[in-house]
C-alpha cells in the first residue's frame, strides 16, 4: 500500500482487500480495544461498503469489541422503509449486522416512517439524550459521487450554505427526494472518518476534490479540509489512477 497527506486528510492506495482491513484498523485503533465503552459506528451506502459487508463476513473480519458493544448507524439515508433494497441500514442490518447476531439494542436506523423533518429531530434528540451534541460518530464511514456529494450533502445543498448546528438534519435533494444526512457541525464532532473510494467511476471525481480550487459548494467533499487531522481516504488503484500521492 502507498499512503500519503493532502489538505483534505490522509491516503492510503491499495488493493480492495487490503484497504477493507485497514479500514477495520482504523477504526479498533481510534476505539483502543476498549476503552471506548460503546462505539459508535456510522456506515456508508451504495456498491463499496456493500462489497465491504461481503468482505466482513466471508472472513470473519469484525472485531469482537464491536460485535459485543458497538452501536450501528448509517450516516445518511433515504427516506424509505427499512425494508427497501433502496436503505442503507436495512442493506448493512442485512448484509452485516444479522450474520453477527448483533443485538436490536445496538441498531440504530433514521426513523423512515415520519416525515424527513420529524426524523431529523427524533434522530437528534435520541442522539443528544444517549450521547449529548457536543460530540458524533466514533467512526464515521462515507463516500463519494460522480458530483463529489458526502453523505447526503449535495452540489448547492443549503446545509453547505446555511449549516445547522444540530449534529443531524433532513434535506431535498432536486431529483432524489428527502434525504436524513450527517452534517458539516457533525463531521467536526467526529472521532475520526474513513473514505472509501474505489473502482474507475471514482478517478474523475477524486481528481476533482484533490486537484480543484477548494469550492465546497460545489465538490462537497472538499469540505473535509476542515477536520483533515481525522480523515483518512481509502482509495485503490482504479480511483487512484489520476491523483498524486
Amino acid at each position: 500500500m502507498k499512503t500519503g497527506k493532502t489538505p483534505y486528510g490522509s491516503v492510503v492506495v491499495g488493493e480492495k482487500e487490503e484497504l477493507f482491513r485497514r479500514a477495520l484498523e482504523l477504526a479498533e485503533a481510534h476505539c483502543g480495544k476498549g476503552t471506548v465503552p460503546r462505539p459508535s459506528l456510522a456506515m456508508a451506502g451504495g456498491s463499496t461498503p456493500k462489497a465491504f459487508f461481503d468482505f466482513c463476513r466471508e472472513h470473519n473480519a469484525i472485531p469482537k469489541e464491536f460485535i459485543d458493544h458497538g452501536v450501528w448507524y448509517t450516516s445518511d439515508e433515504r427516506t424509505v422503509p427499512i425494508s427497501s433494497d433502496e436503505s442503507n441500514f436495512g442493506n448493512l442490518d442485512r448484509l452485516l449486522l444479522r450474520h453477527y447476531g448483533i443485538k436490536e439494542e445496538n441498531k440504530y436506523p433514521w426513523p423512515t416512517d415520519m416525515s424527513p423533518a420529524e426524523a431529523a429531530h427524533v434522530f437528534n434528540d435520541m442522539w443528544n439524550k444517549q450521547r449529548g451534541s457536543a460530540e458524533c460518530f466514533d467512526v464515521c464511514f462515507l463516500g463519494i459521487g460522480d458530483d463529489c456529494h458526502t453523505a447526503s450533502l449535495f452540489p448547492h445543498s443549503p446545509l453547505l450554505s446555511n449549516p445547522v448546528k444540530d449534529n443531524f438534519a433532513s434535506v431535498e435533494v432536486p431529483g432524489r427526494g428527502s434525504r436524513l444526512t450527517i452534517t458539516p457541525h457533525g463531521f467536526s464532532r467526529c472521532g475520526i472518518i474513513v473514505v472509501m473510494a474505489m473502482g474507475e467511476s471514482k478517478a474523475v471525481p477524486l481528481q476533482s476534490i484533490f486537484s480543484s480550487i477548494s469550492q465546497p459548494d460545489l465538490r462537497p467533499a472538499q469540505l473535509l479540509s476542515q477536520y483533515s487531522e481525522k480523515v483518512t481516504w481509502l482509495v485503490d488503484s482504479a480511483a487512484a489512477a489520476r491523483i498524486e500521492i
